[in-house]
């Protein structure tokens, strides 16, 4: 028997109570020729016989142990060992739809020109004190073309990592996921779109998203703001460095805005100063001027880290409309 097509990368810790809904939502899938690969990463629940029960009965699941703890080390051991043509990713608490990986396949198989194969997601969730994540998946489901996906990569992680099928071939030239204090995934994606990989969403949802208390993204230090804008401001200086604009104006002069942006000294960047809302701002390191001030040749370059639910499209548009165009005279990272 040939190698498959997909390889799907499951990691699990402590799963139990999820994890066979994961597994039947892949073996029911519309799409056959995959392994999936099953990543046991130290559970002491009854995650592993949940797993090794599914393996019996379909020659395409294999077992694997990571005993390094972290999502990082048991996701690396299963694309080391993938077979398939495409990589898939999948986390132990999500539902993939019956069509996802069919349509990601041809979506991949039919578009050489992109990498990386996302989708939109249905957010679940049985506490609705957690809500507050639906915005995200709002903002993340509305980004579907490389355009709109590139000009985000700096607001947030424009997609939703257990989306992901890509061209294994791909980890040749990227390498695999980094461990440190930052978020291994968004990482990993900036580290692919510096190097001219494309990625495109599929502007339908084909995987059940389900946001906990456990949730990685709401219990590890290293998805907190302070570790994204850390490692979103090195991939920001580098991609300013590329297109040799070294010195830059930052909208966004208070607080949160200001300590964010100094992130950039550290990288090589000049701050030439603020630009803010408020006509009578002061700074006492740094000039100041009002966003109406604004002039093309005085200030060639903006970086906005203006964060406020729906004030980043008023920033697009106010600067669009004074002749500036996004990824060339400004990028939006807030």
């Amino acid at each position: 028997m040939g190698s498959p097509l997909v390889s799907v990368i499951l990691p699990y810790y402590n799963a139990g109570k999820a994890l066979a809904l994961a597994i039947n939502s892949l073996l029911n899938q519309t799409f056959s020729d995959f392994e999936l690969i099953l990543v046991n990463n130290n559970s002491i629940d009854s995650s592993i016989d949940v797993a090794k029960r599914f393996a019996a009965s379909d020659p395409r699941i294999r077992l694997m142990q990571e005993p390094q703890q972290g999502v990082v080390f048991a996701a690396n051991t299963g694309m080391l060992k993938a077979n398939g043509k495409y990589i898939a990713r999948m986390d132990a608490d999500d539902v993939a739809h019956p069509e996802r990986l069919k349509l990601q396949f041809d979506h991949l198989e039919s578009n050489l020109d992109i990498s990386i194969s996302a989708t939109q997601v249905k957010y679940k969730t049985e506490n609705e004190s957690l809500k507050d994540f639906s915005h995200f998946v709002d903002w993340s489901n509305s980004l579907t073309s490389w355009e709109d996906i590139q000009q985000n990569l700096f607001v947030e992680f424009p997609v939703i990592n257990p989306t992901l099928m890509f061209r294994r071939s791909m980890l040749r030239e990227i390498g695999d996921l980094k461990d440190g204090h930052f978020p291994e995934d968004y990482e990993w994606f900036l580290r692919a779109i510096e190097i001219g990989h494309k990625v495109e969403k599929l502007p339908i949802p084909l995987l059940d998203w389900q946001d906990s208390e456990t949730r990685l993204t709401r219990t590890d230090s290293r998805y907190e703001s302070d570790a994204f804008f850390q490692i979103k401001t090195e991939y920001l200086a580098k991609r300013l460095k590329t297109i040799d604009q070294t010195r830059v104006w930052i909208w966004g002069a208070g607080r949160l805005g200001y300590k964010r942006s100094q992130l950039l000294l550290n990288e090589g960047i000049e701050i030439a100063g603020y630009i803010d809302i408020k006509k009578e701002k002061q700074l006492t390191d740094y000039p100041c001027i009002h966003f109406e001030e604004i002039d093309r040749n005085l200030q060639p370059y903006i970086i906005s880290y203006i964060s406020n639910r729906g004030k980043r499209e008023e920033v697009r548009s106010f600067l669009n409309a004074k002749g500036y165009h996004e990824g060339v005279n400004y990028i939006i990272a807030g």
